[in-house]
């Protein structure tokens, strides 16, 4: 009787183990699905923001159950499936297009100073470290403003469109250049994103500054608006005018918004194979998971890119090296 008992019960284990292990691959399946879900609802945004996150757990969860199933042919191919995935999504940011240096490049860079609190002294250290032709500020106060100037980048960066704001709002761009404005106007209560013309001895070419809405409950539609209002603009630039996008986007490439964004422009990180990159949130004891901040390029190719972490803000500072018109 024990004997006959135990193909049962053994049988009843399989069954036990399979359902223990497939439950996760389908929940994790279905969060990795969430990357084309295209939607302001349900703050999905927010979950897709930690698409990283679940990317790198169902790697090391498919590989787990590949091990621990690797003689039941059955059950491991779901994990495969679910390696394939993510797998396949790390492969496109590890590629790298970039172009040879030359005289004539341009230094974006871009950074959040989360309320005026980043150090005014970082600031100008990266602007003159990286030899930053270009600056966009987000979240930048008068305070905070006129202590960066007085740390030297008046000197460095002495054209200005936008203006510094209290709270979240104020934005600006800062050039080495002479900058015409194109849209600059304060909207109280709407992250400024100010449009400027930068006038380079090489040519011209035309910055938007970016920051939308952060995806919260109450900001998730303005902000899915907001990114849709920026894709639109981009659209209607003339194609033959090199266009750069830098700043806080509040979004990243797990994001369908983003990418619609971003479609037919050059994501400068991504175009020098950096792979993982995360610029928030940055000292806040939670390690940083997600890009937020970018430099996109229409019109132009890139030579470098990077990201440098700045002392009191939540935000690291990106840069990209362009050239512009090519």
């Amino acid at each position: 009787m024990p004997t006959a008992d135990r193909p049962a019960t053994s049988r009843g284990r399989r069954i036990g183990v399979a359902g223990l292990c497939l439950l996760p691959t389908v929940l994790l399946a279905a969060a990795l699905a969430t990357r084309w879900v295209d939607t302001s609802r349900w703050r999905l945004p927010v979950l897709q923001a930690a698409f990283p996150i679940v990317g790198v757990a169902a790697v090391v969860w498919a590989l787990s159950l590949a091990e621990l199933l690797r003689r039941r042919i059955g059950l491991a191919l779901p994990a495969l499936v679910v390696a394939l995935v993510p797998l396949t999504l790390t492969a496109s940011a590890m590629g790298e297009s970039t172009v040879a240096p030359s005289g004539n490049d341009e230094v974006v860079a871009a950074s959040n100073l989360q309320f005026g609190r980043a150090e005014p002294g970082a600031i100008v250290d990266r602007i003159r470290t990286l030899d930053v032709d270009t600056l966009v500020l987000t979240e930048v106060t008068p305070e905070t403003a006129d202590a960066i100037d007085a740390a030297g980048a008046s000197e460095l960066l002495p054209h200005r469109v936008g203006s510094p704001q209290l709270g979240a709002d104020g934005t600006v761009i800062l050039s080495r250049h002479s900058l015409t404005k194109v849209s600059a106007e304060h909207v109280p209560g709407l992250f400024d994103q100010p449009v400027a013309t930068v006038h380079a001895p090489t040519g011209d070419y035309v910055v938007r500054a970016m920051h939308p809405y952060p995806p919260t409950a109450k900001l998730v539609r303005g902000w899915h608006r907001q990114l849709g209002q920026a894709a639109d603009w981009v659209s209607e630039q003339p194609e033959q005018t090199p266009l750069v996008l830098a700043g806080d986007f509040n979004a990243s490439q797990a994001h369908p918004a983003y990418r619609r964004l971003a479609e037919g422009m050059v994501d400068a990180q991504r175009a020098t194979g950096s792979g993982w990159v995360r610029t928030w949130p940055q000292g806040s004891g939670i390690p940083a998971f997600v890009q937020l901040d970018h430099v996109l390029v229409r019109h132009g190719n890139v030579v470098d890119a990077g990201m440098s972490v700045v002392p009191g803000t939540d935000h690291a500072l990106v840069w990209a090296r362009l050239a512009l018109g090519d």
